[in-house]
This record gives C-alpha cells, sequence and structure tokens, in this order.
C-alpha cells in the first residue's frame, strides 16, 4: 500500500498524465525543456487571491540583469520573504511558481518578491548566487521606504532553498542585510547524493529520482570536483551565526535524509532550527496547494513561523 497521501498522489498522477508525451528532458534544449514543464504546471488549478497586487522589475547591476515580481497583499503587511524557486537550477520561474507565491501574500499579509534567477546549463554555479545576494542587497535598499522596518525573510523549495541558505551564507559575510529568518522546503543540501532516502523513494511516483537529482546537479556544477564547494554542497558549509531556519520536509522525498542532516548541522552550530516533516507528502508537494489538504497545512504552518519570528 502507498505512503502517499491520496491527494499528492492525485496531484502526482496529474502532473504524470499531462507530461506523459514529452520528451525526456534530458535529451532536450534547456529552454524547450522549461517551455514543457511551464505548460505542464499552467495544467493546474488557481485559488483565487483578488487582494493581491503585482509588479514585475528588473535589476539592472547584476549579471545578467534579473526579472523579479512582488506580491503585495491587500491588507496590513506584515513581513517580507524573498523567494527563490525550485526546479534543479535549471527550469522553473516565477510565473510557474506564481501561485504559492501569490498563497503566501494573501495567507501571510506579506509582501513576497520573485526572483528569475539566472539557470544552468547557460548560468552555472554561482552565477545564480551572486545575482541573488546583490539583488536583495539592492531591493531592500531601494524598497527602504516600505520595508524598512519589516522583518525580512528569505525562502525557497528545492535547489531553491540550497540558493537561500547559501545566500544567506553570503549575507552573513559580506553584506549588511538582516535576515529574520530562512523558509527551506525539502532543500538540496548534499551533492553526494547517497543516502537511505534516495534508495527508499526515488521513483516517478515520488516526483524526482535519483538520476535526475544527479543530471541537475552536473548541469548546475560541470566540473565534478567543484560540486564540493561549500556554497552549494551546504552540508560541508560553516553555518554558524545563522537566522532562524524552518525545514518544510517531505515524507517519501529522496532528499529527505539530507534535510534531516542539514537541519542537525545547524542545531549542533548554535542555530534555531524547526523541523516539520509531513507524512505521506513527496517532494515539490507545496505545488498541489489547491488540490491537496497536506500541501495547504504546511503553508499554513509556515506562515504561522514567519509569524512568530516578525
Amino acid at each position: 500500500m502507498s505512503k502517499i497521501d491520496p491527494e499528492i498522489a492525485a496531484f502526482r498522477r496529474h502532473m504524470a498524465d499531462v507530461s506523459r508525451d514529452f520528451p525526456p528532458f534530458e535529451t532536450l534544449p534547456p529552454e524547450t525543456t522549461r517551455q514543457l514543464a511551464a505548460r505542464a504546471r499552467a495544467t493546474l488549478p488557481n485559488l483565487p487571491t483578488p487582494g493581491v497586487n503585482t509588479n514585475e522589475g528588473q535589476i539592472e547591476n547584476v549579471s545578467p540583469p534579473m526579472r523579479y515580481r512582488i506580491y503585495r497583499p491587500a491588507g496590513e503587511v506584515t513581513g517580507v520573504l524573498f523567494y527563490l524557486h525550485g526546479g534543479g537550477w535549471t527550469i522553473f520561474g516565477v510565473d510557474t511558481h506564481d501561485r504559492l507565491m501569490r498563497a503566501y501574500a494573501d495567507q501571510g499579509n506579506i509582501i513576497v518578491i520573485g526572483f528569475d534567477y539566472a539557470l544552468a546549463p547557460e548560468h552555472v554555479f554561482p552565477t545564480a548566487l551572486h545575482q541573488i545576494t546583490a539583488s536583495i542587497s539592492t531591493l531592500v535598499e531601494d524598497l527602504s521606504e516600505e520595508i524598512g522596518s519589516l522583518p525580512v525573510f528569505l525562502g525557497g523549495d528545492s535547489a531553491g532553498a540550497n540558493l537561500s541558505l547559501a545566500t544567506a551564507l553570503v549575507l552573513r559575510d559580506t553584506y549588511s542585510v538582516r535576515l529574520n529568518g530562512l523558509m527551506l522546503s525539502y532543500g538540496v543540501y548534499d551533492s553526494r547524493c547517497e543516502n537511505a532516502s534516495f534508495n527508499a523513494y526515488s521513483s516517478p511516483e515520488y516526483m524526482l529520482t535519483h538520476d535526475e537529482m544527479i543530471f541537475f546537479w552536473k548541469r548546475y556544477i560541470p566540473e565534478a570536483t567543484s560540486r564540493t564547494h561549500p556554497q552549494a554542497h551546504l552540508l560541508a558549509a560553516d553555518v554558524h551565526a545563522l537566522p532562524p531556519c524552518f525545514f518544510t520536509i517531505a515524507e517519501c522525498d529522496v532528499l529527505a535524509d539530507e534535510s534531516h542532516a542539514m537541519a542537525h548541522k545547524l542545531q549542533e552550530q548554535g542555530n534555531d532550527a524547526t523541523v516539520r516533516v509531513y507524512k505521506g507528502a513527496t517532494h515539490s508537494f507545496l505545488e498541489a496547494l489547491d488540490v491537496a489538504a497536506l500541501a495547504r497545512k504546511a503553508i499554513a504552518d509556515q506562515l504561522e513561523w514567519i509569524a512568530s519570528k516578525s
């Protein structure tokens, strides 16, 4: 009997159905892969968020210039969340994660700023990391009249969680931006891809496989010896003096063990790390927010944690 939550399983079957005729992504040009991935996500329903207003801009003082989208809720704003989408550093963007960012803004009464950071293989590590760190510093200054007194959070899912934690390391050491917390959802922290959760959950029914994760790492950091860099292989990083972290861990995910290991390392080095494991959840389960109560519960837990750190 499957361990997967029935509504999450239905979400996974839907994604499999709409992408059934797609060629294997590793055989396609990167831009074609992104178009197909976006087409599949465009078939998902949307919860209405009529009170959320959006506008877009572009950061010009980074290379390459980076598009961003700001989500502003209708009510009194209580904080700011910079958000980094997942997709193995190679696919997705603010459009594919629009539903999730709207939900955070609407349900949390927070300003959400999503980044379309540079994707691999055209732009490999550490291009996106440099873009993101510089862009956060720029926007905190440029929007100081609006967000100057608000608590600032940074978060992301999967590869976006990896970039969020790596960004926090850079901000800690080289920038004056103070983060109130990191919201890390089923993140990537270990370039070795060797642990029990990879053995247990590496099949398409769990949304992410061992081979796919290896493929993503090769696209992000082509040179194998460079994949141990502590700003990518974060289990090797010095993680002292980081802001509080909230780990959203999917039980049935190849990345579950490295999320536990990362949280444990943070705690060992004196950080505040909260861990929530969602039984029956697979990788990418937050994308099922419109169809699965488990995803909505996780989002509510995340926003409750943000409120507690504000």
